[in-house]
């Protein structure tokens, strides 16, 4: 709804309101860093410096300081933000998933995995990863697998294929088991990472905040079979956690 992670957004806010304390009190800077629930001035200097790129005693001489504002969700700007024309969505509970593929880290913060999934994606289709993928399930179909969160918005991206449960592992690659789950399944229109990336703040954006659905526990992931390379009407599958 906001842009924002629960994390990055209590981050943000603690940094600002030591960044006003610095120009507008005279508090010694461990006193702050410990009013705002930093471990250690250490922390406090290791984060301040790389959101500012100085200094706590540096910023203290800046001629200014960007408040970073608390953020109402209840305001108008930050409802049904994102348009879901076209978007079909519908429940299903899927059994276990054997999943191989390649794995790559990235993250959510300042956008990042926007950039790198695309790039993920070419390189993948570049370097024929799919061929050596053993037992697919489905020729025509690949995935990608959105895993191991933490709480720095830093996360696996792995693209490969489902397989049969006892398919052998070729070197380099990597096996990943999701289980049986219910999932809410978007069909997303279009083919270009615009239009996917649209689909996503759609979904999270403005879908969950008002659906009767929370979200779940296991894995999001995508998936592109024959009908993503329609000349006509192409479109893609996003599977949410859900319950």
């Amino acid at each position: 709804m906001t842009g924002y992670s629960v994390h990055s957004y209590t981050r943000m806010r603690r940094l600002s309101e030591a960044g006003n304390e610095l120009l507008l009190s005279k508090d010694k800077i461990i006193d702050i860093a410990l009013k705002y629930q930093y471990e250690s001035p250490e922390t406090f200097l290791r984060e301040f410096k790389k959101n500012y790129g100085i200094t706590p005693s540096q910023y203290r001489k800046s001629r200014e300081h960007r408040i970073f504002e608390r953020i109402d969700i209840h305001q108008d700007e930050y409802k049904n933000v994102f348009d879901g024309t076209g978007i079909e969505h519908k429940p299903m509970i899927r059994n276990q998933i054997v999943f191989i593929g390649k794995k790559f880290k990235t993250t959510m913060q300042r956008n990042k995995s926007t950039i790198d999934i695309p790039k993920i994606w070419a390189s993948s289709f570049a370097e024929n990863i799919f061929e050596k993928i053993p037992n697919k399930l489905t020729q025509n179909t690949v995935q990608g697998v959105y895993s191991n969160w933490d709480i720095d918005e830093n996360f696996d991206f792995l693209v490969g294929c489902e397989v049969k449960e006892d398919s052998p592992l070729p070197e380099g690659y990597v096996r990943h088991i999701t289980p049986a789950a219910k999932y809410m399944v978007f069909t997303i229109p279009g083919n270009t990472s615009e239009k996917l990336i649209h689909g996503w703040k759609y979904i999270y954006g403005t879908w969950m905040p008002n659906s009767k659905y929370e979200r779940g526990f296991c894995d999001d992931f995508d998936v592109f079979d024959e009908r993503f390379q329609d000349p006509k009407n192409p479109v893609s599958d996003i599977y949410i956690s859900v319950r």
